[in-house]
């Protein structure tokens, strides 16, 4: 009989937003797959151990290269997808972790996706998002009433179009493009009703409540808040 596969989102890196859904299916399941990208740091990984004895598991690293070649991501999804596949044809039940929620620019929804097509039983199970923990961190909320909300991936070219449109906005993944995006909000006359949060839960977590004072350097884990209104700082 098949295994499993579960793709569980562990939060944005505090282990305490780790959900009981999550926790539970790590202790049970027979394997932990943990993503590992170009370097030995393997966040989703470290967070996990605060909660769960991981020692206790068969791991496995699914490699997730930070590239935009879509040839060499392809082949590191397709190789993740048949190591996942020969355990869950030996019985084993598989739960790959990745940060936040699977469901918002997670690596891991193309192998679960393979996976999926290939015939095998696939869950995603949802965590608590890096965009509802970085609202949470500024002390305001992502949107009231009526407010639309737009979720965008900084680095996308064209995300400034979307800036001169109505309702709030997230721009996620920014690091790359922080300086161009700080620029954007500038001369929109929108950089005072922005905030954001660098590294949210995770050791060398920075707030800023200026996006004057940002890094052009800032880590890949930076979220963008911008609000129609200024929001109280």
């Amino acid at each position: 009989m098949r295994g499993k596969l579960y793709s569980v989102g562990i939060g944005p890196g505090d282990p305490e937003l780790m959900t009981l859904k999550s926790v539970r299916l790590l202790k049970e399941c027979d394997v932990v797959a943990l993503p590992k990208g170009d370097t030995d740091i393997m966040t989703a990984k470290n967070i996990v151990e605060q909660i769960v004895d991981l020692d206790a598991k068969e791991q496995i690293a699914i490699y997730m290269p930070m590239t935009k070649d879509m040839a060499v991501m392809d082949k590191a999804h397709r190789e993740g997808a048949d190591v996942i596949e020969k355990l869950l044809d030996e019985g084993k039940n598989v739960v790959f972790i990745t940060l936040g929620c699977p469901t918002i620019y997670a690596t891991c929804i193309y192998v679960h996706k393979l996976v999926l097509a290939d015939g095998y039983d696939a869950e995603l199970v949802a965590g608590v998002t890096s965009i509802c923990a970085v609202a949470a961190k500024l002390n305001t909320s992502l949107c009231e009433r009526s407010e639309p909300l737009i979720i965008l991936p900084g680095s996308y070219k064209d995300s400034a179009k979307f800036l001169d449109g109505p309702g709030n906005k997230v721009l996620m993944k920014s690091a790359s493009e922080i300086g161009r995006v700080r620029d954007d909000l500038r001369a929109r006359g929108l950089i005072k009703n922005a905030g954001m949060v660098e590294r949210c839960g995770l050791p060398g977590e920075k707030v800023y409540r200026n996006l004057e004072d940002i890094d052009p350097a800032s880590s890949y884990f930076s979220v963008i808040l911008v609000k129609e209104k200024e929001f109280d700082k």
